[in-house]
Order: structure tokens, then C-alpha cells, then sequence
């Protein structure tokens, strides 16, 4: 996995985009389609640059398998 150097407000944009969900989307959703959905989630709160948009992209894919294992947990 890359180094990022992604902002804590971002961070938590994505992981309160990822709550907001609701949780039988995220289990049904590919890696490549959860990732964007987490994306624009984040995007309606918050401006990406071209740079933090990359960075999010490979975080949520690398952590697609948490997703969605906090969402079967909340089920």
C-alpha cells in the first residue's frame, strides 16, 4: 500500500459516510463500487483536491474488507 498522508478531517468524513450507508448497500457493493459511493458520501461534506481524491481511493479499497465487516456486524 502507498504512503498517504490523508487529513483527519477526511478521515473522519469517510468513516461517518461509511455509517451513513446503510449496511446491506455496503455488503452487496463490489470493492471498485463501495469505494466510490464511500467517495462522493465524502465529497457532499467536503472539497477533495485531485491528490486527496487518489489518496481516498486507495484507502478505501484497502480497507474494503472493515467496511464492510463493521456493516455485518450492525446488521
Amino acid at each position: 500500500m502507498k504512503n498517504t498522508n490523508i487529513e483527519s478531517t477526511i478521515l473522519r468524513a469517510v468513516w461517518s459516510s461509511v455509517e451513513a450507508i446503510n449496511k446491506n448497500t455496503l455488503l452487496q457493493l463490489n470493492d471498485t463500487d463501495l469505494t466510490y459511493r464511500v467517495i462522493r458520501q465524502v465529497e457532499k461534506a467536503s472539497i477533495l483536491s485531485s491528490e486527496d481524491h487518489q489518496s481516498l481511493i486507495d484507502y478505501i479499497k484497502s480497507r474494503a474488507w472493515l467496511i464492510r465487516d463493521i456493516a455485518d456486524s450492525q446488521i
